[in-house]
């Protein structure tokens, strides 16, 4: 992985992973992050290493898409994955209480977070584009909490 600007570039789905686990281990309860990127950017490879980095086995991480939200659990650690893909832009979310989520204590990560922009209060936006040679940059959310920041700039996950 290298840093491009405030952005990381991720040759592989390995350095994804690490760099998701690298924002997993600073993570905090009630966190909301939003991830954008085209189909098979790797939105849901990064939700993997967040999990991980969260204690979660990253195996059990699937893409939500067609059931809305997946909740994945590692003793009080509580995952709540969420993809607004099939709901489309301008979505109504309120139905999918994602505040309630936050105020349990839950990290809630959203596929398509685009899709609620102005639903809910101060996500840390996360950007992915697939490169020309099939790098993923991956930018550093902008207004997101430095510990969560920082994970661009690490190499060690903890």
């Amino acid at each position: 992985m290298s840093g491009v600007g405030t952005a990381a570039r991720c040759a592989t789905e390995v350095e994804t992973l690490a760099l998701g686990e690298r924002i997993g281990t600073r993570v905090e309860p009630g966190d909301l992050i939003f991830l954008s990127g085209q189909l098979g950017a790797g939105k849901t490879v990064l939700v993997r290493g967040i999990a991980a980095g969260m204690g979660i086995d990253p195996a059990l991480v699937r893409s939500p898409t067609f059931v809305l939200h997946h909740v994945y659990r590692a003793g009080p650690r509580v995952l709540h994955h969420l993809d607004l893909y099939r709901l489309g832009p301008g979505a109504d979310i309120r139905l999918l209480d994602i505040d309630e989520l936050l105020e349990a204590g839950g990290v809630v990560v959203v596929e398509w977070g685009e899709h609620a922009a102005g639903a809910v209060d101060s996500p840390a936006s996360i950007t992915i584009d697939i490169d020309d040679d099939g790098s993923r940059v991956i930018g550093r959310p902008a207004g997101a909490p430095a510990r969560l920041s920082a994970a661009w700039e690490a190499r060690d996950p903890r």
